[in-house]
């Protein structure tokens, strides 16, 4: 019996301090939970009263708050979001209605005249008010004049100009 005692006597310091260093490490993961979940939170949003909210959970329940912030949380990360946004524009840009040279395919702006990659004419001038319409019009939207300068598909009026120092043979 007394060998019993002296055992329990000398191995009940070792469970307390078994138990000090257990206690210590749900501590330590307590606090690490809390900080993660500070991280966590500040990466999901902006919003402080949020922010507030979600450490307060994981600090007044430990252990249980966690599961809890993994359920409430935002579900992206506000650079995600950003990327998001980022990629939306980008395909919009694409869909978006690109105005292209019908000779070169070459990008134009919508009140170019005349393409200044191939010099094809995009658009003329009315022969009556002098706005710039479409080729295709036989009518002016502006002034009503019948239009009756034929369609040419070159720049009559803006020939090509050799470079500087090549010859025109």
């Amino acid at each position: 019996m007394e060998a019993i005692q002296e055992f329990i006597a000398n191995i009940l310091p070792l469970l307390r301090l078994g138990a000090i260093v257990l206690g210590a490490y749900a501590v330590l993961l307590w606090a690490a939970s809390v900080l993660w979940a500070y991280r966590d939170i500040r990466r999901r949003t902006e919003d402080v009263s949020v922010q507030v909210l979600a450490v307060g959970i994981v600090l007044l329940l430990p252990f249980l708050g966690i599961p809890l912030h993994l359920i409430l949380r935002p579900p992206q990360t506000l650079a995600e979001k950003y990327e998001r946004t980022l990629e939306e524009e980008f395909l919009r840009r694409d869909l978006e209605d690109q105005l292209v040279c019908p000779e070169c395919q070459r990008p134009i702006e919508p009140d170019f005249i005349i393409c200044p990659h191939c010099h094809t004419q995009l658009r003329r001038h009315c022969d009556t008010c002098g706005r710039v319409i479409d080729l295709t019009w036989r009518i002016c939207p502006y002034c009503g004049s019948s239009q009756t300068r034929g369609v040419a598909t070159r720049a009559e009026s803006h020939p090509v100009v050799p470079p500087v120092g090549v010859s025109k043979q």
